[in-house]
């Protein structure tokens, strides 16, 4: 894949599309942080709360490690795919507030899995081991648990099962090595794609809240 790059105040600098689109999920995981934080709290938004802020973590060292691949190479991608793994297991522990009986179980689970991934990421630094960590978190333990949930009558989880839907549409693009142009290229596609899996989870936490509150 052809990088674009570019010299800026005497830095020879990387994929400025790539460090935009990431600025910009950062910039809306902090406003949909900042959004849920100021709500009431529970166990359940708690986590999606911390999966925001992991998220714009993530994001916000994803863009610079894109920006200064030159100077850092793939030691700058560490802090982002760390704050990533975390991330997503923040969506599996809220998964798990839902089973009340086996629930303990299922957060140890998460954590063992969390754990498995970074040693793995400690002993062979690929992206395919986020982005397996990643499937598994989204499509099986999400996915799974909101085709549960929407069986049971809670049509609100259909928009997790939406941003989930957003998600699988980049593997064409990312399977297929598909860049749609220079400056557009497979990961900037799958960055779009996010941001609007990024609303789209957060309209399903509050969905699934007000929807909790009435049924108290």
């Amino acid at each position: 894949m052809t990088k674009i790059s570019f010299d800026l105040w005497g830095l020879q600098l990387l994929e400025p599309m790539g460090f935009l689109l990431n600025m910009v999920m950062c910039l809306l995981s902090m406003f949909l942080y900042f959004r849920l934080k100021d709500e009431e709290i529970s166990d359940f938004k708690k986590y999606w709360i911390n999966f925001y802020w992991l998220f714009a973590l993530s994001t916000f060292f994803g863009g610079f490690s894109h920006l200064m691949f030159n100077y850092f190479g793939m030691m700058g991608k560490i802090p982002g795919w760390l704050a990533g793994v975390l991330a997503i297991s923040s969506i599996e522990m809220a998964v798990a507030t839902q089973y009340e009986g086996r629930q303990n179980t299922l957060k140890n689970l998460v954590r063992a899995k969390a754990v498995i991934i970074l040693l793995l990421l400690s002993v062979n630094l690929q992206f395919t081991w986020v982005m397996i960590h990643t499937a598994i978190g989204l499509l099986f333990i999400l996915g799974a648990s909101s085709i549960h949930q929407v069986r049971m009558g809670a049509s609100h989880y259909y928009l997790f099962l939406y941003s989930i839907g957003l998600m699988i549409l980049t593997l064409p693009f990312r399977l297929g090595g598909i860049d749609l142009h220079l400056w557009f290229n497979r990961d900037d596609v799958s960055h779009v794609f996010m941001i609007l899996s990024l609303i789209l989870f957060y309209k399903g936490v509050k969905h699934r809240e007000l929807v909790f509150k009435e049924a108290i």
